[in-house]
């Protein structure tokens, strides 16, 4: 008889917890400080009785916008066994965009970190829970005496698991929620593509609150039994890299070509890492040749990674397979059925550039917000991905170009007009119009041609302050082009 599927998660933590509990799960590099499978299961349970405290029911949503670090993992490991809905939102995003998105979104816990307490407080926000992460046990210490007995919901497939922020095809948020029955297809399909097993050690370099790093890593782990170590960013260990993967005998690392070029241009600091098998590299489009470079350089495959935030993780390209090609995004992931199509969803033949749509158990249920525009996301049962690319003749896929709109720096969806709108906040400013150009580093760099008063003072510096106002550094224009219209009689 086969064996029923999970409905949650939670399903793997309890197995490991009871069959290997003494093995290092979660290490948080900054802290020095790891956690086995049984002290991650514990602690787990702890949060559940926490949030009951807190008076939080099933389907309430909840926001974490933390740093990495183990009071995510763990804060989102309990969400997902005790029925909310985690709203995961990037640490990089400002306040001031969280709290336009919380508008939209009705969270009742915020998990913010403390030094953020100022911003939120001033703005009277409530039902804030500040985390510090400077004090390694002050999250568990608060928990401590919670208990381990809880209320345990009616498990559901179709329950909301998770939201993430997305702004698509408008710069307004929608929201994109994730399913129990889309997390249990998708990561154990990931698993078996990408071959992790017991003995792997995942370095999280990404957001935890980035897609990539759950789908890649944090929930890949979980399920196959394995160790993750978190780092708080590439930007804080880059210089160190190559000796952590040493040291933790990292074997898998999930990039952005952003990172990719960094490691390319440091200084002589390329220590070998025998067990690290390839890297994979997703969230913005791979150039080829840099993934070559990178491979003759430092001796290790790259993986060119795609996916979306509505599908997590579409194609599996298993760089140590012996018919590996670089510049391909693989194959479609066992879990989904992948067509390329003209723009009426029909089937193309091989080789003909269309859209890519992806069809399966992994697939997203609709948007949080304008629920109604999840109707025009699906062609006859598929998700219109929005992105050009053809397959070969045996079956390799390739990604070409995009259709949106979209700006994507360093790994990050920006929509343009989320910063023209900003810019046409200035009363001096006409028009303006924002786009993205081709950049070695970022991928994209943002560009805005600006049109203003004919006897305006404006400055470049002057915008960009503004920007700095109401946006994160990453979404701030690098170039600002200042043009002159004169004012009608």
């Amino acid at each position: 008889m086969k064996k029923k599927t999970p409905h949650r998660i939670s399903f793997y933590l309890e197995r490991w917890a009871r069959d290997l509990p003494d093995k290092l799960f979660l290490f948080d590099q900054k802290r020095n400080t790891g956690l086995d499978f049984r002290e991650v299961h514990q602690h787990v349970k702890r949060a559940c009785c926490y949030f009951e405290r807190l008076g939080l029911k099933k389907g309430d949503i909840i926001t974490l916008y933390l740093e990495n670090g183990l009071e995510f993992c763990l804060l989102f490991l309990a969400s997902l066994e005790y029925g909310t809905v985690a709203f995961l939102y990037p640490s990089m995003f400002s306040p001031v965009e969280l709290l336009r998105d919380l508008q939209f979104i009705k969270s009742r816990a915020v998990f913010v970190q403390t030094d953020k307490k100022h911003a939120f407080e001033r703005r009277g926000l409530k039902n804030l829970v500040f985390v510090d992460s400077e004090k390694p046990e002050s999250f568990l210490d608060k928990i401590a005496n919670s208990g381990y007995n809880y209320r345990k919901t009616e498990k559901n497939d179709d329950d909301f698991a998770c939201l993430f922020p997305s702004a698509g095809a408008s710069f307004h948020p929608r929201g994109i929620y994730y399913t129990h029955k889309n997390i249990m297809a998708l990561i154990p399909s990931v698993c078996r593509g990408f071959r992790f097993e017991t003995d792997d050690v995942h370095l999280i370099l990404l957001p935890l609150a980035h897609s990539a790093s759950l789908n890649y890593s944090l929930l890949p782990a979980l399920v196959s039994g394995s160790s993750v170590v978190l780092t708080e960013g590439f930007w804080n260990i880059r210089d160190k890299f190559w000796k952590l993967c040493k040291e933790h005998a990292v074997t898998y690392v999930e990039t952005i070509p952003t990172v990719l070029y960094a490691l390319l241009h440091l200084p002589k600091t390329f220590e070998p890492v025998p067990c690290l098998k390839y890297i994979g590299c997703g969230s913005a489009p791979l150039d080829k040749k840099m993934q070559t470079e990178f491979m003759e350089k430092f001796g290790l495959p790259v993986a060119n990674l795609y996916g979306l935030t509505e599908t997590g993780p579409t194609h599996v390209d298993y760089p140590l397979n012996p018919d590996w090609k670089p510049g391909s995004i693989g194959r479609p992931l066992d879990v989904n059925q992948i067509i390329i199509a003209d723009k009426k969803g029909n089937p193309l033949v091989s080789g003909k550039k269309g859209e890519i749509l992806v069809k399966g158990d992994n697939v997203f249920p609709g948007y949080a917000i304008k629920p109604e525009l999840t109707s025009h996301s699906f062609v006859h049962g598929y998700f219109r991905t929005g992105d050009i690319g053809y397959m070969d003749d045996d079956g390799l896929c390739y990604f070409s170009h995009r259709t949106k709109e979209l700006i994507i720096r360093g790994g990050l969806n920006i929509h343009p007009d989320e910063i023209n709108e900003v810019l046409l906040s200035n009363p001096d400013v006409l028009s303006c119009k924002t786009y993205g150009c081709p950049d070695d580093f970022f991928g994209e760099k943002i560009k805005s041609d600006v049109t203003v008063k004919s006897r305006s003072c404006l400055s470049q510096q002057d915008l960009k302050e503004l920007c700095s106002t109401r946006l994160s550094p990453i979404k701030i224009p690098d170039i600002i082009h200042l043009g002159n219209r004169p004012e009608p009689v």
